[in-house]
C-alpha cells in the first residue's frame, strides 16, 4: 500500500509542477494585460501542493522517512513544507488585496515556490 502512495507521490509531481507554471505564465500574461484579479488557477496549484504534501507526510510518517537519509529525512520535507507556506501566503495575500497587482505577489509566490519544489524533488527516482 505505501509502494502504491510512494509511486503516486512520484507521477504527481508533475501535476504539482504543470500547475504552478500555468500559474505563474498565467499571472504575468493577465498582469500585463492589467486584468482584474482571479484566484481561480492559482488555487488550483496551491490544492495541488497541498495534496502532494499531504501524501508526503502520510510516506514520511510510515514509510521510515526519517531514516531515509539525510535528503529524504530532512531537505525534502523542509524544502516542500516551506515552499507550501510560500504558495499559501502568496496566495493570501494577493488574494485579500483583490487587485491587479495581486497577480505580481501570487506569482512571485509561485516562483519562489516553483525553485523550492524543483530543488527538493529527488530526481534520481523519476
Amino acid at each position: 500500500m505505501l509502494q502504491t502512495l510512494v509511486t503516486i507521490h512520484s507521477w504527481t509531481r508533475w501535476l504539482v509542477l504543470a500547475a504552478l507554471v500555468g500559474a505563474i505564465v498565467v499571472g504575468v500574461v493577465r498582469f500585463r494585460a492589467k486584468a482584474e484579479w482571479s484566484p481561480h488557477l492559482h488555487q488550483v496549484a496551491v490544492m495541488a501542493i497541498d495534496i502532494q504534501v499531504a501524501i508526503g507526510a502520510i510516506i514520511w510518517l510510515f514509510y521510515d522517512g526519517a531514516k531515509r537519509g539525510f535528503f529524504y529525512a530532512v531537505l525534502h520535507p523542509v524544502a516542500m513544507l516551506l515552499a507550501l507556506g510560500v504558495a499559501h501566503a502568496g496566495f493570501a495575500i494577493a488574494k485579500r488585496r483583490d487587485e491587479p497587482r495581486s497577480w505580481v505577489i501570487a506569482t512571485s509566490a509561485y516562483s519562489v515556490a516553483l525553485l523550492l519544489i524543483v530543488g527538493g524533488i529527488p530526481w534520481d527516482r523519476l
